[in-house]
């Protein structure tokens, strides 16, 4: 059971960072073709995805915990 809980949290970390990494790709890139928004709220919004996975992260780890 504790193979399959850090399979499963192994995971969703994977995805968590795969999204917010993609979210905040996503933002600069079409910031940088468009010019709107302007490029530095678009780094601020790309800054705040990486701070919202890494919080996401941190919760995750401290959720499943394995308990010795």
């Amino acid at each position: 059971m504790d193979r399959l809980i850090e399979i499963i949290r192994r995971l969703l970390l994977a995805v968590i960072w795969f999204f917010g990494s993609g979210f905040a790709l996503v933002i600069v890139t079409l910031s940088l073709n468009e010019g709107n928004p302007p490029f530095y709220l678009a780094i601020l919004f790309a800054f705040g995805f990486f701070v919202l996975s890494y919080i996401c992260h941190t919760l995750l780890n401290w959720i499943l915990a394995k308990k010795d």
